[in-house]
């Protein structure tokens, strides 16, 4: 029986080492507006957001009841955002503005 069990643990050993594990995360893209009726005096203007907080994430965070947030599109970043990385850019943009 523990020999069993010693061959099993080495098998999932082998097999967890050969498995390539790959990171990736979603990027979300805003256009987030201020409801605040004090902001309107100020004249606050709509800001377009890169942000890897969902919708619902991202307003409860920033802001609740007084931001809209909407929804321009979403897409996958291979890797992770620690240690301060950059958002990767939408994979349709390139630098000429051409598709």
């Amino acid at each position: 029986m523990i020999k069993n069990f010693g061959l099993g643990l080495f098998f999932l050993a082998v097999l967890i080492q050969s498995v390539d594990v790959r990171a990736e995360y979603r990027a979300y893209q805003y256009l987030v507006k201020t409801n605040d009726p004090y902001a309107v005096a100020t004249n606050a203007k709509a800001q377009y957001i890169v942000s890897t907080l969902n919708p619902q994430m991202y307003k409860s965070y920033h802001g609740g009841s007084f931001i809209t947030v909407d929804l321009l599109r979403t897409w996958i970043c291979p890797g992770y955002t620690g240690r301060g990385q950059k958002i990767c850019d939408h994979p349709y943009d390139t630098e000429d503005g051409d598709l």
